[in-house]
């Protein structure tokens, strides 16, 4: 019969009475697809003749395998199942297939014959459904099952942005959508998810778009070649980059010969290092002796005898061949002692694919098989899937190099044994690739230095606004004090107050508060506003009663121009009030351009924190114009009083100045603060230097030349009173002349406005006397 192969191996045991158990194999023995056939049998050929060779094993009873070839076609198999089970021997199992596609077909079949069905090397997702393939088992985990190790692996290296790439097959695609379920879970990001259906090229170059540094690829063999050809194309690899792919390709799967493919070996090996593979151990590395009696080294060693040193295709499943003929072997064992202590006249002849009987005992049995075996320990979960260890490869100097094993049954945080204890993974450039480019945030900030600097200087500048504070309450009755008008004066110190407190309404930390913002703004309009308003006003009342044309004299009181200077502040207040209320200012984020170091992969985002609102153009406006009108008038008063020659009462000279000196430095200090408003330092720099030096030219070219003739006239008193006393009380006369009537007049005045001031003062406080006295009585 054409491709359909008989072979039954007929027990050699000497011993009378022992009776043949037959498997049915399925093997793809050739075929395009996977031609592994051939070595799966000749480790499942040594299994069974030491399960055979067991005392304690079957005891009466030969395994015996009834094989077939289905060259991993679905049809094939299907049809050779089935003329194996409508002919004689009965078959108390199936062992495989190996594809899975075929093993799908024949799954959802075999269980309606009560039969058990193990495979070696299945791995579809969809064989783990019990509502299909209700009696399927397998020593293959599917990829699902590979998904927690990955998982671990993203953990150790601290990975939390992965990418995926995957076949439009449902082998890979339920994998895949599996892990994105559990990276989600994890908190983890995917950044990017791609289904090959013919050409990878566009999905590779998709990944590359998207920064890709962890990338989990899930795909057959050939596939794989395809994949890495492209992401050599495209510079997707290096240290920065990291594979992840499936543990079950054959060794040094990237030197097979692809006529698909553009690429070298050499230049796929260039992809491929530093790749790494996670699947199901298939050779358990502490070498643990199994149940048959002997070691993975001890099978290996066997195995390569028969199969021309391991060299066959599928030779790297050998492991897994074994431990399913050994879980055949067991679950058939329990199941014979069951039924003889139930003292049952049933035995495992009386198998039958009518009755259920014992195919319902063999499948239990199945479910509790646990054993060692040459991939380690080995049971299966409720779907029939193997529980065992799982080795992470990674390619290294062009070998695969175990690193690490999991073990789902650890009770620990990690299920990851690395191998050594220490770090066995040799990281090309020394050190652990980033999932992606390190981005780092850098908030701009004020030097605390520059602030405390700029901070100082501004507390002198009000230690001076204090100081002619004092000196202007002090000599409030003094002539050249009082022409000038002394509570106007007053108003003009208090802004100037005003003024030199904006610099320390700056941050020097990383977090801004709006609140600084919106005094900032009050502080620096209203003192402006006080100071310029005091200065329009002293100067438009010198400007009504000297340009007044009619003979009729014009008396302008200090409380109209206070008046006047409160209507100023006013209009700002609610100007500011309006902005605040409607539009208030915030503190946004200014993403400055990015820095890029390629060489340690870490890009620096600097951010500066500006104060802003969406409409402030109008309010800041307003404000300017409104300030930009007081010093025009003030500019226009000063030049119409110039000609005044009264001073104490006339500042116009004075007013003209600072006007100029404002003027000069505000624009300056606008343009060049806006051209650098993302300059931290610089801005605040440039800006507190404008605002310390305009106010105090402006409060000393009004008041330092008040404090100078106060000083002037006590030095005029002083000398003549010497003269007098000199003179026996007469007049001094000089160069031989009594003094003019209108010297002395002038001398005498200044005499006595001191003395009325210095009495003034002595009355104060012999009434604050006279009042502590009367408390204490």
């Amino acid at each position: 019969m054409a491709n359909v192969f008989l072979l039954v191996l007929l027990s050699t045991s000497s011993v009378a009475g022992v009776k043949d158990l037959y498997i049915l194999g399925l093997f793809p023995m050739d075929g395009p697809s996977w031609p592994g056939g051939r070595a799966i049998k000749a480790a499942a050929d040594i299994a069974l003749e030491h399960v055979n060779a067991m005392d304690n094993m079957l005891e009466g009873y030969d395994l015996t395998f009834i094989w077939n070839n289905t060259r991993c076609n679905t049809g094939i198999g299907v049809n050779s199942m089935y003329r194996n089970l409508y002919n004689p021997p009965t078959k108390v199992i199936i062992y495989g297939p190996g594809c899975s596609f075929v093993t799908e077909a024949t799954a959802q079949a075999s269980h309606m014959w009560n039969l058990v069905q193990i495979s070696w090397g299945s791995i579809s997702p969809a064989l783990s459904d019990k509502t299909k393939f209700p009696r399927f088992f397998r020593a293959n985990p599917p990829e699902v099952e590979v998904n927690p190790a990955r998982i671990q692996l993203f953990k150790r290296f601290n990975w939390h942005k992965i990418a995926t790439i995957h076949e439009s097959y449902e082998l890979f695609s339920a994998p895949t959508e599996d892990l994105l379920h559990r990276i989600q879970d994890e908190n983890m990001t995917v950044i990017r998810s791609e289904i090959i259906t013919k050409d990878p090229a566009f999905q590779v170059a998709n990944l590359k778009e998207s920064d890709a540094r962890i990338i989990v690829g899930s795909f057959y063999e050939g596939t794989a070649r395809k994949v890495f050809c492209e992401a050599y194309k495209n510079n997707l690899y290096g240290p920065k980059i990291v594979w992840i792919t499936a543990g079950w390709y054959e060794d040094k799967w990237w030197t097979t010969a692809d006529e698909s493919i553009d690429c070298t070996p050499e230049q796929l090996a260039v992809v491929v290092e530093g790749s790494i593979g996670v699947s199901r151990v298939l050779l358990n590395p502490r070498d643990e002796v199994t149940v048959s009696g002997i070691r993975p080294s001890e099978f290996m060693k066997l195995y390569n005898a028969r199969s021309e040193n391991g060299s066959w295709f599928a030779s790297m499943f050998a492991s897994l061949s074994y431990d399913s003929i050994l879980a055949i072997s067991l679950a058939l064992n329990t199941t014979q002692g069951y039924l003889a202590a139930t003292e049952s006249n049933l035995t495992l002849q009386d198998f039958s694919y009518t009755d259920d009987t014992i195919g319902s005992i063999i499948f239990q049995s199945m479910k509790d098989v646990h054993f060692t075996g040459m991939a380690g320990h080995l049971s299966f979960n409720e779907k029939g899937d193997p529980i065992g260890l799982y080795t992470i490869n990674r390619i290294q100097g062009g070998q695969s190099v175990m690193v690490g094993l999991y073990d789902p049954t650890l009770q620990s945080s990690s299920q990851v044994d690395w191998l050594p204890e220490t770090d066995p993974i040799v990281w090309q450039d020394g050190k652990i690739p980033r999932d992606a480019v390190l981005k780092l945030v850098e908030v701009e900030h004020l030097f605390p230095a520059l602030y405390i600097c700029f901070c100082c200087v501004s507390g002198l500048g009000a230690t001076l606004s204090v100081f002619f504070l004092v000196f202007n309450i002090y000599y409030r009755d003094l002539r050249e004090v009082k022409m000038s008008s002394p509570r106007l004066n007053n108003f003009t110190l208090i802004g100037c107050l005003l003024l030199y407190m904006t610099p320390f309404l700056e941050n020097t930390s990383a977090t801004s508060y709006s609140a600084f913002c919106t005094i900032k703004a009050f502080f620096l309009t209203l003192g402006f506003s006080l100071s310029f308003g005091a200065l329009f006003a002293k100067t438009w009342r010198v400007h009504v009663i000297f340009t007044n044309s009619t003979k009729k004299k014009k008396i302008v009181k200090d409380g109209q121009l206070m008046a006047m200077v409160g209507a100023l502040v006013a209009i700002n207040t609610l100007v500011l009030l309006t902005w605040a209320f409607l539009d208030p200012i915030v503190v946004v984020d200014y993403d400055l351009p990015l820095q890029r170091d390629d060489k340690e992969d870490v890009i620096t985002q600097r951010i500066v924190k500006l104060c802003e609102s969406p409409n402030q153009i109008y309010f800041t406006v307003a404000l300017f114009a409104l300030q930009g009108i007081l010093m025009l008038l003030g500019a226009f008063l000063a030049w119409e009083t110039r000609k005044v020659k009264l001073d104490g009462l006339n500042d116009s000279k004075m007013i003209g100045m600072s006007v100029y000196n404002v003027l000069v430095l505000s624009l300056l200090g606008v343009t060049v603060s806006m051209a650098l408003r993302t300059q931290v330092n610089i801005n605040y720099a440039l800006t507190s230097t404008v605002v310390i030096l305009a106010t105090t030219v402006t409060q000393c070219l009004i008041f330092v030349p008040k404090v100078l003739s106060v000083k002037n006239i006590g030095n005029q008193v002083d000398d003549v009173g010497d003269m007098m006393a000199a003179a026996g009380g007469r007049l001094p006369t000089v160069a031989g002349t009594m003094m003019t009537s209108s010297a002395v007049t002038a001398h005498r005045l200044i005499t006595v406005e001191k003395t009325l001031h210095l009495k003034n003062l002595e009355v104060e406080r012999l009434k604050a006397e006279l009042e502590k006295y009367k408390k204490t009585e």
